[in-house]
């Protein structure tokens, strides 16, 4: 259990460390994103504000990976919010693409619509 326990921590702590890398515009890590990223052990560990923190830096860089962590969010007025932006800066990027991914998620159908919405 402890050393399940500390390999999360690992884990943790290599996401933060590669969107602090991000965030500082260094894009060698993104290959480790997608790993990082669809382990659920891992995003299940963050908060809400832990989050959105990791979406404001990873929706610039791969907002496809910034909407998969947007489903995690537990407060629907912050999944909300951020979908939103999220939503806008994607739809600059590649809107066909944004309207694909947002149609597939998981979010609620209401939260969906009002991303779209968004996207206009």
């Amino acid at each position: 259990m402890k050393h399940l326990q500390h390999s999360l921590l690992q884990r943790r702590e290599q996401l933060r460390r590669i969107a602090a890398s991000l965030h500082r515009g260094h894009t060698r890590d993104l290959p480790q994103l997608d790993a990082l990223l669809g382990d659920q052990e891992v995003i299940r560990s963050f908060n809400d504000e832990e989050l959105k923190d990791l979406i404001l830096v990873i929706k610039h860089h791969r907002p496809d990976l910034a909407l998969h962590l947007l489903t995690h969010v537990r407060t629907a007025k912050d999944r909300l919010s951020l979908g939103n932006c999220l939503a806008a800066i994607w739809s600059r990027i590649d809107i066909n693409a944004a309207w694909r991914a947002i149609t597939a998620s998981s979010l609620p159908e209401s939260e969906r619509l009002a991303l779209r919405s968004a996207m206009v």
